[in-house]
């Protein structure tokens, strides 16, 4: 089961993309292994999300370089996350 706070100021895509890119860190979705589906996710999260932001939090793990999608097959993890702590981002 994936956790999304509705009421976090974090943004629902950012959340469950991180919940991804965290399973994948972990070894729980190897790379070359297919990510689950958006019915899939929308299951996992117990239906808290829309697929639009599923279809957001994907868009920003291939933007990382993580996952891409193949057509007709489904989006598949290409590479481990980079190591670093969440919140680092706001650091100068």
């Amino acid at each position: 089961m994936i956790e999304i706070d509705r009421e976090s100021i974090i943004p629902m895509y950012v959340q469950l993309a991180s919940a991804l890119r965290e399973r994948i860190r972990r070894g729980e979705i190897p790379v070359g292994r297919r990510i689950p589906s958006h019915h899939e996710l929308e299951q996992e999260t117990g239906g808290a999300v829309s697929r639009r932001t599923i279809k957001s939090a994907i868009e920003a793990l291939q933007a990382e370089g993580i996952v891409q999608g193949v057509q007709g097959k489904g989006v598949f993890v290409i590479a481990m996350p980079a190591a670093t702590s969440e919140g680092d981002e706001s650091s100068d």
